[in-house]
């Protein structure tokens, strides 16, 4: 999976996915639309059934179905799976095993947690906040 940010502009990022076999790298899905801004950070499900980017310009996360072919389809139209709030510049993600996605934010100083439905769905759980200005990293066990 590569997050496509097409330099920030305004509700113009996307998601492509790939398939890598014999050193070749041949599309699967390309640019399929987040319809939100600045599309940086991809995780992808333990199971990898389904894979999240991180808007850093719209303060949301992005959801998508993974195919069996590793084919991406969002999963809800208005691009938003998970809203963190505008202004809070999402800049990193990390995914559990017990299937929790965090979202660390720049602006906010947070971590935004979310807990992964069985059909993908984000549903928000308590996080951490009073972060350093300066935490930019965010790994999970």
């Amino acid at each position: 999976m590569v997050s496509e940010a097409f330099g920030g502009a305004a509700d113009a990022s996307a998601t492509s996915s790939y398939r890598l076999a014999g050193g070749t790298l041949t599309p699967v899905s390309t640019s399929v639309p987040t319809t939100e801004t600045a599309a940086c950070w991809a995780k992808v499900t333990r199971n990898g059934r389904y894979a999240y980017v991180t808007n850093a310009g719209s303060g949301t996360v992005s959801g998508y179905s993974v195919g069996s072919d590793g084919s991406l389809t969002l999963l809800d139209a208005d691009g938003v799976t998970g809203a963190i709030g505008a202004g809070s510049s999402p800049i990193d993600a990390a995914v559990t095993a017990n299937n929790y996605l965090y979202v660390l934010t720049a602006a906010a100083h947070a971590i935004y947690a979310f807990e992964v439905g069985a059909d993908g769905s984000l549903s928000p759980v308590s996080g951490a906040s009073g972060l350093p200005a300066g935490a930019v990293g965010l790994m999970v066990r």
